[in-house]
């Protein structure tokens, strides 16, 4: 259960990684008034839409033929969202909705359009529904459906409603931060290395039925987790811990924090500047993986030919204790290769599957150079 602060962050970061969130609590908790104050405080507008009294036409566009042909008209919403260029598309009631709609709903939340007209990346889907037991007709969300929100059990509590009441419903400040390559590429590296490890945990949609309609572990979610830790603090443990567990379920999120937790991992940028931070002969080959991996992220989104050279010596450190984890690496690195950069000469280690896959490597006089 999240606080109303927690959940705006969560919302916060989750808008600014392009991940679709899905409120959840009793009704009357103040849901809707949540995602509304949050429009608000950013200047937006929050176009709310209550899936349980739409037709799947709503969101997948009226047909309608015109002198170009036949085109699927968008509903106003939409529309008026286009206009604006960003605000909230709001899609409430998601449990009360029959499953028709839900499919119509689908294209929206993953492919950010509706009929025709395709929403601005300042657009943000947020959706709201009440427990299925505590709706009306209520209806379990269809696993693709589910597995495309980060999952939020908005619990305010009492001390919420009474500052709200006093304060006239101000916003509560998000604790969302701005999020620089290096962070982002250490997030995925972190993914990436505990998978490593945990590599059932990839792919593991529940069995019961029931846990299907929630957060559950898949290549998307895992995405979208390394996408959205990037934007809270990592000592935000509130905020950490509702991103996981909302996006690939309570068992996969209670292992992986538990394993970030012993990584205490280097900034990929400090790893460059001093590979050896890391104890390759004694290290722990998932902690090499993660390091390694958030190495070859960051150079990958740098797109510089001096960060993906620079990449390389880490993984020449690596080479000789851990060279299994450090050639795989070294194979996601040549992948990203900037035009006209060579593989520096020192990591020679690499050349005969380098050369092998038709990459360029420096030779051995342009070593200094390198």
């Amino acid at each position: 259960m999240t606080d109303s602060a927690t959940s705006v962050t969560v919302l916060d970061a989750c808008g600014r990684a392009g991940v679709p969130v899905l409120l959840l609590s009793a009704p009357g908790m103040g849901k809707t008034s949540l995602v509304r104050a949050l429009a608000a405080s950013r200047g937006e507008a929050c176009e709310t839409v209550l899936g349980s009294i739409r037709e799947p036409a709503d969101f997948g566009g009226m047909p309608m033929v015109t002198d170009d042909g036949a085109i699927l008209h968008p509903p106003a919403w939409a529309r008026r969202l286009v206009a604006a260029q960003s605000g909230i598309a709001f899609l409430d009631e998601l449990t009360t909705c029959p499953p028709a709609v839900q499919a119509a709903m689908l294209a929206v939340s993953l492919d950010r359009t509706v009929g025709d007209l395709a929403l601005p990346e300042g657009v943000q889907i947020v959706a709201g529904a009440n427990p299925p037991e505590c709706a009306a007709g209520g209806y379990e969300l269809d696993p693709p459906l589910a597995n495309r929100f980060c999952h939020v059990a908005f619990a305010p509590s009492s001390e919420d409603w009474l500052t709200g009441m006093a304060s006239g419903w101000t916003m509560p400040v998000s604790r969302a931060v701005a999020a620089d390559a290096a962070t982002k590429a250490l997030r995925r590296g972190e993914v990436i290395g505990f998978l490593r490890v945990r590599p059932d945990l990839l792919d593991a949609m529940p069995d019961d039925p029931s846990s299907r309609g929630g957060a559950w572990p898949s290549r998307r979610t895992w995405t979208m987790l390394a996408d959205t830790l990037p934007f809270v603090r990592g000592d935000d443990a509130d905020a950490v811990h509702a991103l996981t567990h909302g996006l690939v379920g309570e068992g996969a999120a209670i292992e992986f924090l538990s394993w970030r937790e012993a990584m205490d991992l280097p900034t990929p940028v400090e790893l460059i500047a001093d590979p050896t931070l890391i104890d390759y002969a004694a290290e722990r080959p998932d902690r090499v993986w993660a390091a390694l991996s958030a190495v070859a992220t960051w150079a990958a989104s740098e797109g510089t030919k001096k960060a993906w050279t620079d990449a390389w010596g880490p993984l020449v450190a690596a080479a000789e204790h851990a060279g299994d984890v450090a050639g795989a690496v070294a194979r996601s690195l040549a992948v990203s290769r900037p035009a006209s950069a060579s593989v520096p000469a020192a990591a020679k280690a690499f050349r005969p599957m380098l050369t092998a896959a038709g990459l360029p490597v420096a030779p051995a006089k342009d070593a200094e150079a390198a």
